[in-house]
């Protein structure tokens, strides 16, 4: 096939697909064939990187420009797709659309040693409907705004569960007999964390040994510092190490300490001194606890460019081992996190081609999972094929069930393809399913996943999401849990929407996020406890513990000292039955005394940051301006909508 030939189908598939021709703008279809007669890989890249640079010099607006360039992109991606990466990135670097690392990160082509997602991006335009609520969506999430937010599709999952019936309105009564559920989160493991690297760098991740600060040196406290030791734990057991001269490297100005720093995500010394702590509490307070959840994140958030595909399998294996050493025969029920996947953020559809590409990951989790006895070989099966995620009877009768939120992820290009479709994963399917069986046999579930529904993932699916929780509540969904954040919160489900419908006579049901391990950023470690109702499953209490890491600069490399920080029934001082458990209801009352006070605001942000020497003051910053709507807001939708209210 010529050139001419190859730019004259392209246009025609363009023209049969989307109505149009795509390939015009300063130069018409006959100029561009002239002008590259040679038919090569080097002359398609350069007619193409050609048409898209036109673009920005045409008359169209940020959004006709974003959404002529991916339907470009799909005409290429159709006949050409492994030229999508090189066009794209060339064009990207030519014009400065985003910075050179930004533009490689983006649209490079996949390799093992960095987690650039050009040939995500690439299967996706391949998919997807440029002119449709797909390209809006994608340009208005992926391309800082370029379109309008486009409006939520109105769909419903209604059809797929039987009508509600009087008695699933009501929650169950607890029992007041309890046992204990430990919740950990978010530990993000930095494989080169390095003492005496640079704590204080410029760039997003500091502690490693590609660090620098080239801005100034603003640690006025460095001085001070004095943990500067080669420790470990071997053998169960801390062993403090000998001391590093740190002090070497002119060049660094704040010498990272043993334990980590606020802009650094956590060395493994600090995730298995939480471990030990938790271990240790346990032991000493001969409080048992009957299994564990981890709401995801085991992978650091360094540069795409230093992401590979060996350190994510790195750091998925050590962190769970670790978790299994410190934790012995207690089950872990887990969920992967947006960081928990190669390349990052990435998960396709079983069912279109691609999911050979992530396969590995669910298997990987589905083995170690099951030889460590935390799933069995039915649930293993299940989560091999499933994106990881499943479902289990505990031995007191809870139903738990995993998901993968990544499935919904707002940086997963897979999700913009048919992105009006209410379930191209068949998650919610999985999800519905199980609780509709749940439901006939009157058994309590807690649902898990790392994103929750009003932050970092799509408006439709965080509608849907809220729908089936709405139907299920408060008789089946007993609680819900997530991560991702790194704060201690939580949020809440009203019945209706809107700023006058979040009244205590709406409230339907709320989930709880985990605070993390990660100090990244600029929170103090943490992790907690749940005493949960022999009968019901709801938590009747939570008990959060923490350690202050800014002590650990100054402790001469001793072992950091975790200890208690609140309790959510009394954390609040909020009026409450004792025998009531600490359910929606509750967190309304909790969410009402922020909005309404600046000091039980302050008290929720301190609890947040755990104490952190960066939590905001809520009196003179805006650092608080938003933790109302994010507490009381279930939705993608309904916290846009509260925040611009406010605003």
């Amino acid at each position: 096939m010529s050139f001419r030939a190859f730019l004259l189908a392209l246009n025609l598939l363009s023209a049969l697909v989307f109505g149009s021709p795509v390939i015009s703008g300063k130069d018409d279809l006959v100029e561009i064939l002239n002008a590259h007669e040679n038919f090569n890989d080097g002359s398609i890249v350069a007619a193409f990187v050609d048409e898209l640079k036109s673009l920005s010099s045409s008359n169209k607006t940020k959004c006709e420009q974003c959404v002529t360039r991916l339907a470009i992109g799909k005409s290429l991606s159709l006949l050409k797709p492994n030229l999508v990466p090189k066009v794209f990135t060339k064009w990207c670097t030519e014009t400065g659309y985003m910075s050179n690392k930004t533009c490689i990160a983006t649209f490079s082509r996949n390799t093992v040693e960095s987690s650039n997602t050009g040939t995500n991006f690439a299967d996706m335009l391949s998919l997807m409907d440029p002119f449709g609520y797909d390209g809006q969506l994608y340009c208005n999430y992926k391309e800082s705004g370029a379109c309008p937010k486009p409006l939520t599709p109105n769909v419903s999952l209604s059809h797929m569960w039987p009508e509600k019936q009087p008695k699933h309105s009501i929650a169950p009564e607890p029992s007041n007999e309890t046992f204990n559920v430990l919740h950990v989160s978010d530990f993000h493991i930095e494989l080169d964390y390095t003492v005496g690297a640079e704590a204080n760098c410029s760039a997003s991740m500091c502690c490693t040994p590609h660090s620098k600060n080239s801005v100034s040196n603003n640690n006025t406290d460095q001085h001070k510092w004095n943990s500067y030791y080669n420790s470990s734990y071997t053998d169960d057991s801390f062993s403090k190490g000998s001391l590093i001269d740190v002090f070497q490297n002119s060049s660094v100005w704040a010498p990272a300490t043993t334990f980590g720093n606020y802009k650094c995500d956590a060395p493994e010394i600090l995730i298995n001194s939480s471990l030990d702590s938790i271990a240790q509490f346990s032991k000493d307070n001969d409080i048992n606890f009957d299994f564990a959840i981890f709401t995801g994140d085991l992978v650091d958030h360094d540069e795409i460019s230093l992401t590979s595909y060996e350190m994510t399998v790195q750091s998925e294996e050590i962190v769970f081992r670790d978790i299994k050493k410190k934790l012995a025969d207690v089950p872990v029920y887990s969920v992967m996190g947006n960081h928990d996947t190669f390349p990052y953020g990435e998960l396709a559809q079983e069912n279109h081609g691609f999911a050979n590409l992530f396969s590995w990951n669910a298997e990987l989790m589905a083995d170690l999972w099951e030889d460590y006895g935390w799933l069995g070989p039915s649930e293993s099966q299940y989560a091999r094929k499933h994106y990881t995620g499943f479902s289990v009877v505990t031995k007191k009768g809870l139903k738990v069930i995993a998901l993968n939120s990544n499935v919904w992820y707002k940086k997963n290009h897979y999700a913009y393809w048919n992105a009006s479709e209410p379930d191209t994963f068949g998650q919610f399917q999985f999800l519905i399913d199980e609780l509709v069986e749940s439901e006939s046999k009157d058994q309590r579930v807690w649902i898990l996943a790392h994103i929750p529904f009003s932050s970092d993932v799509l408006p439709l699916p965080s509608k849907l999401f809220a729908e089936v929780v709405q139907r299920f509540s408060p008789y089946t969904v007993a609680n819900i849990f997530f991560g991702h954040t790194h704060l201690d919160q939580f949020e809440i489900l009203y019945s209706t929407s809107g700023e006058d419908a979040k009244t205590i006579e709406n409230v339907v049901a709320s989930s709880w996020i985990s605070q993390a391990v990660t100090p990244w950023v600029n929170n103090n470690p943490s992790w907690r406890y749940y005493t949960v109702d022999e009968k019901t499953f709801s938590i009747m209490n939570a008990y959060n513990f923490y350690t202050k890491l800014n002590e650990t600069f100054t402790n001469d490399g001793a072992e950091p000292v975790w200890e208690f920080e609140y309790s959510s029934r009394e954390g609040y001082n909020i009026t409450w039955p004792e025998t009531s458990p600490l359910n929606a209801t509750y967190w309304h009352k909790v969410a009402s005394a922020i909005n309404n006070s600046v000091e039980a605001n302050q008290l929720y942000r301190n609890y947040a940051m755990r104490f952190s020497p960066y939590v905001p003051d809520c009196a003179k910053s805006t650092g608080c301006a938003d933790d109302y709507c994010y507490l009381t807001s279930f939705t993608v939708d309904e916290y846009d909508a509260c925040v611009g209210s406010s605003s």
